[in-house]
């Protein structure tokens, strides 16, 4: 038998053969084209995760510095690859978190006019520059920097100055809003960032911002000479992008800066100098090697001398009370003892007879390093006697509705006298001699609403109103200023407008308000104003001291009783619920704000009709939207109560407010379209929309084409009551003939939308 010429088995080899490459083949470009886009997909979401846990530590380090709240954070550094059966991966992507090294950011052209220790420091910090006239602490930024395999469009995130940047190769975008100016309040508010971050690789990183001096006080800047005051921000983002950069800081600012400069490693921004701002600082460490304030190149400022005891207040370079710092205490020259300040930074002394007390710190060389209080003890009888009406705390900061900003104060006394008080009058001296005018500017009266406002625990209220308008501002003298619960004589104030001083009226409401004996009450004074010829602003009083004189009467005799008291901030709150719900509707608004050391609040909504309630987190400036369901439904006359409180323990009310069910809503009352069009589709739409509760927010307006596409919109921020505008829609590229619809929808603050549409015949 003969084999050679056998071949019958070639044709499955070659088949064998053939197959085989086919699977290398497929292998090949799964490896080449498949792998690398799914690796990159993978980046990409990488990247998206990175991004909210960079903001996070942003908003971590910006509440350590705020509220001393520094919350722990973490960030995934990298990323790894899904594991592959017959393909490879490239090494896992890493990222690297850093910070740069310290550089100076600086505030330029400015003096501090604040007296005492206060101005004595703070110009001795200007005076040890060049230039005389400029303060510089050291910062740092926070850069990620990834290293991904495949996406290659993924920019480094930069932190620094409360903004976050993400710095692509030709451009850079904000991913968050800055805080860093607030022309609006005239504030300047810089966190100092300290530490060294250095992590790489691919596993999750924790950062745990450190507070290292908590904003609690400011100081009032003025430029030197007129010309603007100038904040030189330095910043780790390439000079390359510096347009780009520009450009971001310019949005986010808008009219609160004069020009706005990136050029040389900084953001140079200058602001009017013309007007004065308060600065706030406080510094932040992260990572390791941050280092902390005290009292070392700090001072010490008086806060009050009043019934025999002198009380102080220590700072750090910051500006911020430091805790457990030494004092040395003398008393007529003798050393008495040395004391430790309090978790506020402040110490206190009583003498039995009076006397001269001298405070000091560090070695008291400086001047700013001592205090004086002359003759503490003067006046008061016995050496020191407890007064029987007391003000057991210190005043807090007071934002009223007619403000921005924290300009008013309340100040709680006790009546602790057997028999019962009635508070006749209040007489308000502010240490600051610039804060020279006082106006609510809001309507009506109550807290916030009259420049005096008295109310007791028990209800009682006396309310003393001067009649202003808006240019005017009643004078605060350099004896001060006071106000009785009665109908009583004009008031002195100045007018802005015309340059001239004149007498105003003024209104009363209310009664001499009675205390029981152990009652309490709420002393309520706003706002305060920095008053020029020609204009005014208002102040923050956070930190500002002010003597309060109480006027009262018992058993048939007149009393006065005077505080010293220096302005606190605690936490504070408004809630706010739609004033008009209807029966019928399905959902309603409540919004929070006017927060003051609050990040959170829990509001707690209630039916007193149906006794059902629902609760929830709020922030500052939230606007929640309650399903009627939760709260048993609505019914014509039901009362919805919404009470904010400082937690979910509920156990401190900050706020409430209260609807009764039954009202209007958002109307639209002309609704016109005009056809303008010529070789393309173009319609002007004329709208005229109201809203009964003064609660309006949008107005929305589509082109839609016959096949329903939305081809063209316009959106309208709106507000109050009523709004009112022309708009035009078009569609270009010459379009057929057909029918269109416009829409236009109305929204109010709360979400609720109101709909109509109209359509219009396009010839082409």
């Amino acid at each position: 038998m003969r084999f050679s010429r056998d071949r019958r088995g070639q044709s499955v080899v070659v088949g064998t053969v053939i197959l085989f490459g086919f699977l290398i083949l497929a292998l090949s470009l799964y490896q080449v084209q498949v792998v690398p886009q799914e690796n990159s997909d993978v980046e990409y979401e990488h990247s998206q995760q990175v991004e909210g846990e960079f903001l996070d530590i942003r908003n971590a380090v910006e509440s350590a510095s705020g509220t001393g709240d520094g919350r722990s954070t973490s960030l995934k550094l990298g990323t790894r690859y899904p594991q592959r059966t017959f393909a490879l991966n490239p090494p896992a992507a890493s990222g690297r978190l850093s910070t740069t090294e310290p550089r100076a950011l600086r505030i330029e052209n400015v003096t501090v006019n604040d007296g005492g220790n206060v101005g004595a420091y703070w110009s001795n910090r200007t005076n040890e520059t060049a230039t005389g006239d400029t303060i510089t602490f050291d910062t740092r930024s926070l850069r990620y920097s990834p290293g991904y395999n495949e996406f290659r469009d993924a920019p480094d995130l930069v932190y620094e100055h409360s903004l976050v940047i993400a710095e692509f190769d030709s451009s850079v975008l904000g991913r968050s809003g800055q805080i860093a100016v607030d022309s609006d309040r005239n504030r300047v508010r810089l966190t100092a960032l300290d530490g060294t971050v250095s992590e790489s690789g691919v596993r999750r990183t924790s950062l745990d911002p450190e507070t290292l001096s908590e904003i609690e006080r400011s100081v009032r800047l003025n430029s030197t000479d007129g010309d603007p005051i100038v904040v030189e921000l330095p910043t780790d983002v390439s000079m390359e992008r510096a347009d780009s950069l520009e450009q971001q800081w310019r949005d986010r600012l808008g009219d609160d800066a004069e020009s706005v400069v990136v050029a040389g490693g900084t953001v140079r921004i200058e602001l009017d100098g013309t007007e004065g701002y308060r600065l706030e600082l406080g510094k932040v460490g992260l990572g390791s090697d941050a280092t902390g304030t005290n009292e070392s190149d700090g001072y010490i400022t008086e806060v009050s001398s009043v019934d025999g005891v002198a009380v102080a207040e220590v700072r750090d370079r910051y500006n911020n009370p430091v805790k457990d710092a030494d004092v040395e205490i003398s008393v007529d020259g003798t050393t008495a003892e040395t004391a430790r300040t309090d978790a506020d930074g402040r110490v206190s002394y009583e003498v039995g007879d009076v006397s001269d007390v001298e405070m000091a710190i560090n070695d008291g060389s400086d001047t700013w390093d001592s205090v004086l209080f002359e003759n503490v003890g003067a006046g008061v009888p016995g050496g020191g006697v407890e007064s029987l009406l007391v003000a057991p705390e210190e005043a807090v900061a007071f934002n009223g509705p007619g403000s921005t900003e924290r300009g008013g104060f309340q100040l709680g006394v006790e009546n602790q006298h057997d028999t019962q008080v009635r508070i006749t009058d209040v007489t308000v001296l502010p240490e600051d001699p610039r804060l020279n005018g006082l106006s609510d500017k809001a309507d009506f009266s109550g807290p916030g609403r009259s420049e005096l406002n008295v109310e007791s625990e028990n209800g009682a209220v006396g309310s003393k109103e001067v009649l202003l308008v808006d240019s005017e501002y009643t004078f605060v003298p350099n004896s001060g200023l006071r106000l009785n619960l009665q109908s009583g004589p004009e008031k002195r104030a100045y007018d802005t407008g015309s340059g001239e001083y004149i007498d105003a009226e003024t209104g009363f409401s209310g009664v001499e308000v009675p205390l029981n004996s152990g009652e309490g009450a709420t002393i309520t004074l706003a706002e305060f104003y920095e008053v020029g010829q020609t204009g005014a602003t208002v102040a923050d009083v956070v930190g500002e001291t002010f003597s309060v004189t109480v006027g009262y009467k018992t058993d048939g005799e007149r009393r006065t009783k005077q505080f010293v008291t220096t302005v606190e901030v605690r936490p504070a709150g408004n809630v706010n619920l739609q004033d008009s719900i209807a029966p019928s509707a399905a959902n309603f608004g409540v919004s929070t704000d006017q927060f003051q050391s609050l990040t959170t609040g829990q509001v707690v909504v209630e039916n007193a009709a149906t006794d059902r309630s629902v609760s929830f987190e709020s922030t500052d400036g939230e606007i929640t939207v309650v399903d009627s369901t939760d709260v048993g439904g609505l019914s014509d006359g039901d009362e919805i109560t919404a009470t904010l409180y400082e937690s979910d323990a509920q156990e401190t009310e900050l706020s409430q407010d209260v609807t009764v069910v039954g009202g209007g809503a958002s109307a639209i009352n002309s609704f016109e379209v005009t056809d303008r069009s010529g070789n393309q589709a173009r319609f002007d739409v004329d709208w005229v929309v109201t809203n009964d509760d003064d609660d309006l927010d949008s107005v929305d307006i589509e082109l839609r084409s016959e096949n329903g596409d939305i081809v063209d919109t316009v959106s309208n921020d709106v507000s109050g009551g009523g709004a009112s505008g022309t708009d035009q829609l078009r569609q270009t590229g010459n379009p057929p003939a057909q029918t269109y619809t416009v829409r236009l929808t109305v929204t109010d603050i709360f979400g609720n939308e109101v709909v109509e549409t109209r359509e219009v015949e396009y010839a082409g």
